[in-house]
């Protein structure tokens, strides 16, 4: 099972193309800013990186509503300018934009972002101009109940991840992305990047301070299923989801143990979808019992 979740992993981890892609589409939409806000060539001390991308948990396939989340830095001037007229700001944001990016692609602003939706088809970019204060938390734009001015503080949950990745062998991260994939492959579920990433950091932090080999992995993700399930209500939305998927995990661990690796695998790829790969075949004491079982019934007849 320990090279089933290693190719798992390596088939929910962006390439090294789309790595690149995501890279281009945010240098590219900040350097318009820049030039716009800053009558400059592109500086990379002006961008933020936040989100999944900045946290290297996005997973694959690309889907329309990937997004990779970037922060805009505005100087005092601007925020002077726009400081009683958020939405105003945002706007302008999406003038800039549109003045550099064509007609097939689309560019919304709403809430506290605007959105830049790429008509190639894969990375979508959204764009949030910011102000930073001396503290490094930043005040942004929200044009929601009239308009206001919020606190957003990106640094403390980035780092809070990156401390327990590194404590951790890198498992918060690939839990992430694991996660990521059931979301993925559950239509219905509803379950933010920011907290998938918190909980998988907690549960890491709680159970797993030091990581675990990838020939654990089958057990990390049976404790993560109990671990949630333990500790939301039976009103959140997410219980259903959770409780199907925690069944199907502790199925999957039990037929491992008795050396049923495909039936392993099969309830695993419920869970995860078609991204975890097919087990072929069982222990031989396993094939032996199913053959027997399977045998024809002379006695029957």
């Amino acid at each position: 099972m320990a090279l089933r979740f290693k190719k798992f992993i390596e088939n929910i981890t962006l390439t090294e193309a789309q790595w690149k892609d995501a890279k281009t589409k945010y240098e590219g939409v900040c350097a318009c800013l820049d030039k716009h806000f800053y009558d400059s060539e592109y500086n990379e001390n002006h961008k933020f990186l936040f989100g999944s991308y900045k946290l290297k948990t996005p997973v694959r396939p690309i889907v329309p509503e990937q997004d990779v989340d970037v922060l805009f830095r505005i100087d005092y001037s601007t925020y002077l300018k726009y400081q009683n007229n958020p939405g105003g700001l945002l706007q302008e944001v999406r003038k800039a934009l549109k003045e550099k990016y064509t007609t097939t692609d689309i560019i919304k602003a709403w809430g506290k972002v605007v959105l830049i939706q790429f008509s190639d088809g894969t990375h979508n970019v959204e764009v949030l101009p910011a102000y930073e204060m001396y503290n490094g938390e930043f005040l942004i734009p929200n044009t929601e109940n009239g308009g206001s001015w919020n606190v957003f503080d990106p640094r403390t949950p980035i780092k809070s991840f990156q401390d327990s990745n590194q404590s951790s062998n890198s498992l918060t991260q690939e839990l992430t992305k694991m996660i990521k994939a059931w979301k993925r492959n559950t239509s219905t579920l509803e379950y933010k990047s920011y907290r998938i990433a918190e909980d998988v950091t907690t549960f890491v932090n709680n159970i797993y301070p030091d990581g675990a080999d990838t020939g654990s992995y089958l057990s990390v993700i049976k404790n993560f299923f109990t671990y949630i399930f333990n500790r939301i209500s039976s009103t959140d939305a997410r219980y259903s989801h959770i409780n199907t998927a925690k069944t199907r995990v502790d199925k999957a661990y039990q037929y491992e143990e008795d050396g049923k690796h495909i039936e392993a695998s099969e309830e695993l790829r419920k869970v995860f979808g078609d991204v975890f790969p097919k087990e072929e075949e069982n222990d031989d004491n396993t094939k032996s019992i199913r053959s027997f079982t399977n045998a024809p019934s002379p006695w029957r007849v």
